[in-house]
């Protein structure tokens, strides 16, 4: 019997903006399509991203949202409520879509996301809640993050957009608008599938290192107005991260109790390849997180703790033992 020869895959970048954290208590309210390219065997060619796209607004499933969660992509949810398109009609002009593409192309569609999981569990409830069909069937989806780890040989936590080397990542914006972002991950996608990792140099011996080294210092000690933490002299305010930290300056990006922490205070974390950003609140919860930083680690894979200051100092030395993990903490109000 001749081998089965497998189809060729088309994949196709879904970007998803959604007003909480799941599907049904809370909305899809909009999401963009681009086809990143297709690959068969082998042999995989990019796609111009811009030239074959989608992009539709949806009118809510629930009257449920998280403010924060809905502030990210900057969509008026009133507006979505009278002019957002019907959710099952814009499910059918999207499995049209996919189905007319990739009928085009010769290929199967394969959903890819970074990371996918968000935007695949959105993507997949709505497919099944209004019309119970899906193009990519129930498990067509691909992780940009995992098919790095993998590429690159680090762990999955450590595939990051900010420990990436730069000519994988797309020069176009992360705006938060579902299709702009689309194309900027099909950038990532395809660059991702032509990348051919450099051949790593004989390892020498390893010579011992100070495990303190790289760890993040833990805090000895809280009170109002004072942080001790190891290695630094006692402050009111820190920024603490993997090796080291330094005193915490709101001026320096714009930070105030509102609108909150900015995005500017934690884009050098994700240089430093952190897994966990641990975000506090002040001892009175008076300091607020803007939703655009939440928004800025979600994208980057980074898991999000935020908290009052004495609970955020416990998460923070708990991770601090096994984890690459960073901090911003207020000792007052």
């Amino acid at each position: 019997m001749a081998a089965r020869t497998a189809r060729p895959s088309l994949y196709i970048s879904v970007d998803i903006e959604a007003d909480g954290p799941i599907p049904g208590p809370y909305s899809m309210i909009s999401f963009g399509a681009a086809v990143a390219g297709r690959q068969d065997g082998a042999s995989y060619t990019a796609a111009d991203p811009e030239q074959l796209t989608f992009y539709r607004e949806l009118r809510p499933v629930s009257e449920e949202f998280v403010p924060e969660a809905l502030a990210v992509s900057g969509l008026d949810r009133d507006r979505l409520v009278r002019e957002g398109a019907d959710p099952a009609a814009a499910m059918d002009e999207f499995r049209t879509w996919v189905r007319e593409v990739s009928a085009e192309a010769g290929a199967q569609p394969v959903m890819c996301g970074y990371p996918a999981s968000f935007d695949w569990t959105f993507l997949y409830w709505y497919l099944m809640r209004f019309g119970a069909d899906s193009p990519f069937g129930h498990s067509g989806c691909l992780d940009m993050k995992t098919l790095y780890a993998t590429k690159a040989r680090v762990p999955l936590r450590a595939a990051v957009k900010g420990r990436m080397p730069r000519e994988l990542l797309s020069r176009r914006r992360h705006t938060h608008h579902a299709l702009d972002d689309a194309i900027e991950q099909a950038e990532l996608m395809s660059n991702l599938m032509l990348w051919t990792p450099p051949t790593p140099a004989p390892v020498p011996a390893p010579v011992p290192a100070d495990p303190a080294a790289e760890r993040s210092p833990r805090i000895t000690r809280l009170s109002w107005g004072r942080i001790e933490a190891e290695g630094l002299v006692p402050g009111k305010d820190f920024r603490l991260h993997p090796g080291g930290g330094r005193p915490w300056d709101w001026s320096e990006h714009g930070t105030r109790h509102e609108p909150g922490v900015q995005p500017q205070e934690v884009r050098e974390f994700l240089d430093l390849g952190v897994t966990a950003v641990v975000l506090s609140q002040g001892m009175d919860q008076r300091l607020g997180i803007a939703p655009q930083t939440l928004e800025v680690l979600r994208a980057a894979g980074v898991e999000v703790h935020v908290a009052e200051t004495t609970a955020a100092v416990e998460v923070y030395n708990r991770l601090a033992a096994t984890e690459r993990v960073a901090g911003l903490f207020h000792s007052t109000c």
